[in-house]
């Protein structure tokens, strides 16, 4: 597998060790997704005359046990699509330092072990029984979302990038395609060989993703990447 990428992942450097197989290209470019471009599974509410939060979205509503908040003060899950499957980790939030412009740093520790966090976590909340949703996320076949969005990694962030914690608190999600997944660990549930394997056999099989067709992320998503719109290139219709 042939990578182009402005950034490294922990597993590039299988390529070196391997050799290049040109005719498989995965072209990285990082692409976050606007909200009305949504798979409908990670939309805040689902369309219809009775709209609904996604329960993959219910995960977010997860509490730290009353107990344990002296350790962690709160945690925000992620779901990463990796070839084919979905991985659902956790951040867990603990206060540091005060910072002198307000609010305290935040020490974030990253977690796959859900089997773990079901030991921290409390078993209801306000988006029902975090077992059922787990498993609920876990079991859901994704493959028309990587095929929709024609990449084998995605993420759903849904506390994207927060280093500190003030009174201001709000979550910030995000939805990214061909994520680093360094930034989320993912070397503790596949290592470097595993994962640049599973990426190269996904592009190769089930996206057929060829030297002759380079084409990673669908196109809607990189146009509005860079800032246009359908109308960008064309006229747009004047009433008569």
């Amino acid at each position: 597998m042939y990578i182009i990428s402005k950034k490294k992942d922990y597993y590039d450097g299988v390529a070196g060790t391997t050799g290049i197989d040109k005719t498989i290209i995965y072209d990285r470019e990082i692409i976050e997704v606007e909200e009305k471009d949504l798979p409908n599974e990670f939309k805040r509410y689902n369309s219809g005359s009775n709209p609904k939060r996604s329960i993959f979205l219910k995960l977010e509503d997860a509490i730290i046990k009353s107990e344990l908040r002296v350790v962690y003060i709160a945690t925000s899950p992620f779901i990463i699509g990796f070839c084919g499957k979905l991985y659902v980790g956790w951040k867990l939030h603990s206060i540091g330092k005060e910072l002198p412009y307000g609010g305290n740093e935040l020490i974030t520790t990253i977690t796959h072990n859900n089997e773990n966090m079901k030991k921290l976590l409390q078993p209801h909340s306000w988006g029902g029984s975090l077992e059922d949703n787990l498993n609920y996320v876990l079991s859901h076949d994704p493959i028309e979302i990587f095929r929709s969005l024609n990449t084998p990694v995605f993420v759903y962030d849904s506390d994207y990038g927060r280093t500190s914690i003030d009174k201001y608190w709000r979550n910030q999600p995000k939805f990214i395609i061909n994520p680093l997944l360094k930034e989320y660990q993912f070397y503790k549930v596949f290592n470097a060989v595993q994962a640049f394997q599973e990426i190269s056999m996904f592009l190769g099989g089930v996206l057929g993703n060829r030297e002759k067709e380079i084409v990673n992320v669908a196109d809607k998503y990189k146009i509005t990447q860079h800032g246009f719109d359908k109308w960008s290139f064309r006229k747009e219709p004047q009433n008569k």
